[in-house]
C-alpha cells in the first residue's frame, strides 16, 4: 500500500483528520511535527527559537526521508513541508499527496489564541499574516493529487472525504440470488445478486455502495449501542457523503431481543419514521442485528431493501452472508425466519479492531469450519499463524483477518450461489452446528455461538474418525487449531436427555435420525442422513472423556 500524505496550511485539520483516517483505514499514523519533536527532544516552537526556520527545515527534511517510503502509512505534514522540492519529490514517490484547505476566515477562527505556531508569533494581525502566508504558499500547493476543503466539514466527514478521494482497495464479489425476480427489493432495482465488498476501509465506501445498488430513498442505519459508540459516526458520514437521507436507530444486541415482539416494534418504528418501499435498512452489527433487521426488512411493506455491515468476525464470515434471517421462539433458535437477500454486504476488517477477544475467537470458529469445508489453504495459513508463541497476538493480524474474510466469502458465496434454498450442498455449512446449537441452547452453560460450534466441530471430527471417513490426524489438528484460536475443545458436562430434547428440534433432521455434516479431509465435507442421537452423543462424551483422561 502507498502512503496517504496530508498537506496544507496550518489549521486545515491535517493531524486530527489524519488520526481519524488512519483509524478508519487500519493504518499507522505519523505526525511529522511530532516525529521531529520526539527526535529533537524539543517542541517545534523551541526548535524555531534556537535554530531558526532553517534549522527546523533541516530536521524536517530528515524526518521526511525516513517516513516517505511507501508503507501504507497516513502522514500529517507541517504546513511548510512542500517549500522544499526534495520533500515533495520524496513524499510523492511514496504516496498520494492530499491537500487540505480552508477559507482564511475559518483558519483565523481555528488558530485564534494558538500560541504554538512560530510563524504567527508576534503577529499584530494574525488574520493578515495568515492571508500573507497563504498567498506565498499557493504555488507550492498547486498540482497535488487531491484537494479537500475542510471549512464546513466535521473531522470525521473530512476523513471519509479523503478516503473516498484517494480510493480504497476493496475486493468485490457477487452471490447470485436464485429467483431474484421474486424478491421485491432486488427486482425493483433489476439486480440478480448480492454484492459483497471486502477489504480494509470498505465501510467508508458504504454510501457509494448504496448508490451503486440503486438505493435512493431514506436509509435507516440500525445498530446496537456498542457499534454506534465505536463506528456510528463513520458509518453515518459514509452514507451522508453519498447525499442520502439518513436516520440512525439503536437496537438492543442480545439473543433474547431476537423475537417476534421486538420485530413488530421495529416495524412500527419504521412506519413512524415515514419509511416507504424505497427505504433501505443498513444493519450494522453482529449476527443478532443481521438476523433481526433482515427479518424486519422482509416484513415491512412485504419487503424493503437491506444492506448488511457486519461488525463481528462471525457475521463477516458467516451470519451476514446468504440471505437468511430469523427470530427465536421459546422452543428453539431461529425457528421462524425468511430468506431475504441483502442488496450488498460490506465487510471491513478494520471494524474488528474494537472487537473483544472472546468475540474474535468466536468468529474464528466459523473460519475454521469454513476452511474444513472448502479451503484447505486457509486452514494451513491459520495453523502457521496461530500455532506459535505469538498466536494470541496474530489473531488480530489485519493481513490474516483480510484472508479469513475473503476466503470465507468465496467458499460460502459459492455454496450459496449453487444451493440458495439449502436443498443440497448448502447443508455442509452446518458442520459443527447440530451439536453446537444443542449445547448453545443450554443457557446455564453460557456458551456463545462460536464456542458451541467449536465443541460441535471436535465432536463431528471424532464421529468422522469413528466412521472411518477421516484420519485421526484431522481430528487432532482441528482440536489444536481451535484451542489456538482461544476456543473451548472439551465439552462441558450436560445430561444426555437435555441434549436429546434439543436435537429433536433440529431443523435439519428427517425422521428418527440426524442429518449430520462430517469432515473427510482438509477442505472436504459430506452430509450423512443416518446419524443416531446415541451416536452423536457418544462422540461428544468421548471427547469429554478423552480430555479428562
Amino acid at each position: 500500500m502507498t502512503n496517504v500524505v496530508l498537506c496544507g496550511f496550518m489549521g486545515t485539520g491535517k493531524t486530527v483528520v489524519g488520526r481519524l483516517l488512519a483509524r478508519l483505514l487500519g493504518r499507522e499514523f505519523y505526525d511529522l511535527d511530532a516525529v521531529i519533536e520526539e527526535h529533537a527532544g524539543r517542541s517545534v516552537a523551541e526548535i524555531f527559537a534556537a535554530a531558526g526556520e532553517a534549522g527546523f527545515r533541516s530536521l524536517e527534511r530528515e524526518a521526511v526521508l525516513a517516513l516517505a517510503p511507501a508503507a501504507g502509512r497516513v502522514l500529517a505534514t507541517g504546513g511548510g513541508v512542500l517549500l522544499d522540492p526534495a520533500n515533495r519529490q520524496a513524499l510523492a514517490a511514496g504516496g498520494r499527496l492530499v491537500l487540505l484547505t480552508a477559507s482564511p476566515a475559518v483558519l483565523a477562527a481555528r488558530l485564534a489564541g494558538d500560541r504554538a505556531r512560530p510563524l504567527l508569533a508576534g503577529a499584530s494581525d494574525p488574520a493578515a499574516r495568515i492571508a500573507e502566508l497563504l498567498t506565498a504558499r499557493t504555488p507550492i500547493y498547486a498540482g497535488l493529487d487531491v484537494a479537500i476543503d475542510t471549512s464546513g466539514l466535521l473531522p470525521i466527514e473530512a476523513a471519509v472525504a479523503v478516503a473516498r478521494a484517494v480510493g480504497i482497495a476493496t475486493t468485490v464479489s457477487e452471490i447470485e440470488v436464485a429467483g431474484a425476480a421474486g424478491h421485491a427489493p432486488l427486482a425493483a432495482r433489476n439486480l440478480t445478486a448480492t454484492r459483497v465488498v471486502t477489504g480494509r476501509g470498505a465501510a467508508l465506501t458504504l454510501g457509494d455502495v448504496l448508490r451503486d445498488r440503486g438505493v435512493d430513498g431514506h436509509v435507516v442505519l440500525a445498530m446496537p449501542p456498542v457499534v454506534a459508540r465505536h463506528h456510528g459516526e463513520a458509518l453515518a458520514a459514509a452514507i451522508a457523503a453519498a447525499d442520502l437521507s439518513l436516520t440512525t436507530l439503536e437496537v438492543p444486541d442480545g439473543d433474547r431481543q431476537k423475537s417476534f415482539d421486538h420485530a413488530v416494534q421495529l416495524v412500527d418504528r419504521l412506519a413512524e419514521l415515514g419509511c416507504d418501499r424505497s427505504a433501505c435498512i443498513v444493519a450494522a452489527g453482529g449476527g443478532v442485528t443481521g438476523d433481526l433487521m433482515g427479518f424486519v426488512a422482509s416484513l415491512y411493506m412485504r419487503g424493503i431493501a437491506l444492506v448488511n455491515v457486519p461488525t463481528t468476525l462471525l457475521a463477516m464470515v458467516d451470519a451476514h452472508l446468504g440471505g437468511k434471517t430469523g427470530v427465536n421462539t421459546p422452543r428453539a433458535k431461529n425457528l421462524a425466519g425468511a430468506f431475504h437477500p441483502p442488496l450488498a454486504v460490506v465487510a471491513d476488517p478494520v471494524l474488528l479492531n474494537t472487537l473483544p477477544g472472546r468475540e474474535l475467537a468466536c468468529g474464528l470458529a466459523e473460519v475454521v469450519k469454513t476452511a474444513l469445508i472448502g479451503d484447505a489453504e486457509l486452514f494451513e495459513i491459520l495453523e502457521a499463524a496461530l500455532l506459535d508463541p505469538a498466536g494470541p497476538h496474530a489473531r488480530r493480524d489485519p493481513v490474516l483477518l483480510d484472508r479469513c474474510v475473503a476466503g470465507c466469502v468465496a467458499v460460502k458465496g459459492g455454496v450459496v450461489t449453487r444451493d440458495p434454498w439449502e436443498l443440497g450442498e448448502r447443508r455442509v455449512l452446518n458442520l459443527g452446528h447440530t451439536l453446537g446449537h444443542a449445547l448453545e441452547a443450554q443457557r446455564e452453560l453460557e456458551l456463545s455461538h462460536g464456542e458451541a460450534v467449536s465443541l460441535g466441530l471436535v465432536a463431528a471430527c471424532r464421529l468422522a474418525v469413528d466412521r472411518g471417513l477421516a484420519g485421526g490426524d484431522l481430528r487432532d489438528r482441528t482440536r489444536r487449531l481451535l484451542a489456538a484460536c482461544g476456543l473451548p475443545v472439551t465439552p462441558p458436562p450436560v445430561a444426555d436427555d437435555l441434549l436429546r430434547a434439543r436435537l429433536r428440534l433440529d431443523k435439519k433432521r428427517q425422521g428418527p435420525d440426524l442429518r449430520f455434516v462430517l469432515p473427510t479431509g482438509l477442505g472436504r465435507a459430506i452430509v450423512v442422513d443416518d446419524v443416531t442421537e446415541d451416536e452423536a452423543l457418544r462422540a461428544l462424551n468421548e471427547e469429554r472423556a478423552c480430555a479428562s483422561s
